[in-house]
């Protein structure tokens, strides 16, 4: 029972990562922006949808572009992944990094750096920060395009 306890939930990190890994591997983003959306039988963006409704323009959610920015990024096209979604491509290489050390915790039993409560909040702040930047870099490449 306490290897549960303490092994479960990096397993958890480790498994779901490489499960994402694996899912955006078989993703190939299209030209026209939408890629394999339709294969995938992903739904529209919520946010889109009401913000198309209501003011007659979609808006990209905070989060739009991160399916591709994993995409492309997982397929080692770096510069098209940071430009699609530079939030996302942050997130994708965090996502690696989490892996790694849950690898690593497994193997040896013990994290790879212990980080300590205001390193978390700020962490926290700064990747809030990067994807409300991200988001408003976003809106304005909408808003300077028409869409």
């Amino acid at each position: 029972m306490q290897w549960c306890k303490q092994k479960f939930p990096v397993l958890t990190v480790l498994l779901g990562g490489a499960a994402i890994l694996a899912a955006v591997l078989t993703f190939s983003p299209g030209a026209d922006g939408w890629g394999e959306n339709g294969r995938w039988r992903l739904p529209p963006c919520s946010f889109r949808t009401v913000t198309g409704w209501v003011l007659g323009r979609p808006l990209p959610c905070a989060t739009c572009g991160f399916t591709h920015a994993f995409a492309y990024a997982a397929h080692g096209r770096f510069a098209e992944a940071f430009r699609e979604q530079p939030a996302g491509t942050v997130a994708f290489f965090a996502m690696l990094a989490m892996m790694a050390g849950a690898g690593w915790t497994l193997a040896t039993g013990s994290p790879p750096l212990r980080l300590r409560r205001w390193q978390w909040i700020a962490l926290g702040i700064v990747g809030g920060a990067l994807l409300l930047a991200a988001w408003v870099c976003k809106l304005l490449e909408a808003f300077c395009a028409g869409r």
